[in-house]
């Protein structure tokens, strides 16, 4: 029972990183190529589960767990970093797009869920402790993976915010005039011979429409 059960979840997590890495690499144009470390990963995951050691059981498991807890705060990070109504307006206008950009982080959750569940069953657990391999409490893996994403959200939320992103939107602003609500949704900076090059996306929106702008300037 317990390889059965720890191979079910090696050969769907195997399953996936290849369906997926075949999918990055056909669309590598659309700038995919950063997911495949994820999708490596996977991989790895399912061929170690498929080899059946009690001790990967144990250590993807408290994986998926801490993953699961991090994207799941993610979530709910992202939805506080950008306004309410920006969002309902995006669902609005393309519920389309929304749902497929929204698909795969779910589906990803999903199977992370799954296999948590899975490798949490009782047959693994006795092949686990007939190891006598040490346990630790699963529940430190979400904690951590929670404050990970958290103590990140608290980092971009500040990022987002404060005198940088006013200048951001408010040179939005001149370009678009004052019948949009903007909002900054990436900054980055560099220094370069003649000062601090910053670059930012500010999103401005009205009840009609959303347009992305790349704002760009220079700090002497």
């Amino acid at each position: 029972m317990y390889m059965t059960i720890v191979r079910r979840a090696g050969a769907l997590l195997l399953a996936m990183g290849v369906i997926d890495g075949i999918v990055t690499f056909m669309s590598a144009g659309e700038a995919r190529w950063y997911a495949a470390g994820f999708e490596a990963a996977a991989i790895v995951a399912g061929l170690l589960l498929l080899h059946g050691h009690p001790r990967s059981a144990f250590w993807l498991r408290a994986l998926a767990v801490f993953l699961l807890a991090a994207g799941l705060t993610g979530a709910v990070v992202a939805l506080l970093l950008q306004p309410l109504d920006l969002t309902i307006l995006e669902i609005r206008l393309d519920p389309g797009g929304f749902a497929s950009e929204a698909a795969p982080p779910a589906f990803a959750l999903g199977v992370l869920a799954w296999v948590a569940h899975e490798l949490k069953r009782r047959p693994v657990f006795d092949a686990i402790a007939s190891a006598r391999l040490r346990q630790w409490d699963t529940r430190l893996f979400a904690r951590g993976g929670i404050a990970v994403a958290a103590m990140a959200g608290i980092l971009l939320w500040l990022a987002l915010h404060g005198q940088s992103a006013s200048l951001a939107e408010s040179l939005a602003e001149q370009q678009m005039g004052p019948g949009y609500r903007y909002h900054l949704s990436w900054i980055s900076s560099s220094h370069t011979d003649n000062g601090t090059s910053t670059n930012g996306v500010v999103t401005a929106w009205n009840d009609h429409e959303i347009k992305t702008l790349l704002i760009h300037w220079l700090t002497r």
